[in-house]
């Protein structure tokens, strides 16, 4: 009877604890992504611009709300309004609502400064899923395809999706995931912080999508002329304490 129940209790133990190792590794494995891709290029999924002074606290005019009639003023120069805006928004939903149809446990993370669609993976507290598979492709063709699949979603076209630069293609040591990035670039201009990043497993399925492209754009309308570089850095090197005489100003070779 005592040997019965002791044995009981030691199952019960066993199955609880094996119940709280799944629950911890759905909870850990999307962290998982981008801190051994950091360990493996220095440079994660998802990877933000932080200050290292904090007498110097980062701005960010798309997160700034006083600054609500100067982005009017931009958008007004480029021939964009408030309805374009909101148009733009709505695509989004519809993108987020037709991506469900085909991945059922999607779950999404807006980002916080311009609410574009940053994070797009299947919530892992719903079960193992993917976002797709290679099916013949390269990885970097599966990324590329997906974007042009859901132009809602990005707020992209097809000649945009096609315009994205290869930045890195590889996999880790261990040859357990793979990652892709891919860059936006406007006539050979970068654009900042634009681009978009995917994480592969071994099977080769595609189970996060990190997005950070710039959404709506018109190639056509949008200027090219950026003056001269260096008076961007004189005029931002007041701002953060810095002596433009002792720059090194000299244009590259």
């Amino acid at each position: 009877m005592n040997r019965s129940l002791l044995s009981e209790n030691r199952l019960s133990i066993v199955l609880t604890l094996f119940t709280l190792a799944i629950v911890t590794a759905l909870l850990v494995a999307p962290g998982q992504l981008a801190s051994e891709t950091k360990g493996t290029s220095g440079r994660g999924l998802i990877e933000r611009t932080e200050s290292h002074d904090p007498a110097i606290p980062n701005y960010d005019i798309r997160s700034d709300k006083s600054a609500f009639e100067k982005l009017a003023g931009f958008r007004a120069t480029a021939g964009r309004d408030a309805s374009a805006v909101a148009d733009l928004r709505v695509g989004f939903v519809s993108g987020e609502e037709k991506l469900r149809r085909t991945v059922p446990t999607l779950k999404l993370e807006y980002n916080s400064d311009i609410m574009t669609p940053e994070v797009i993976a299947p919530d892992p507290l719903r079960g193992k899923a993917s976002i797709t598979s290679l099916d013949g492709r390269t990885r970097v063709e599966t990324l590329r395809e997906f974007v042009k699949e859901n132009p809602d979603l990005f707020g992209t076209n097809d000649n945009q999706a096609n315009m994205l630069k290869t930045a890195a293609d590889y996999t880790n040591p261990d040859g357990n995931l793979s990652y892709v990035h891919l860059e936006q670039e406007i006539n050979g201009i970068p654009v900042f912080r634009g681009e978009v990043k995917a994480g592969f497993a071994k099977n080769g399925e595609m189970f996060r999508v990190i997005n950070n492209l710039a959404p709506g754009l018109d190639h056509g309308s949008l200027s090219s002329d950026f003056r001269d570089p260096a008076d961007a850095v004189r005029f931002a090197a007041q701002y953060i304490n810095v002596d433009v005489s002792k720059l090194d100003m000299a244009p590259p070779p």
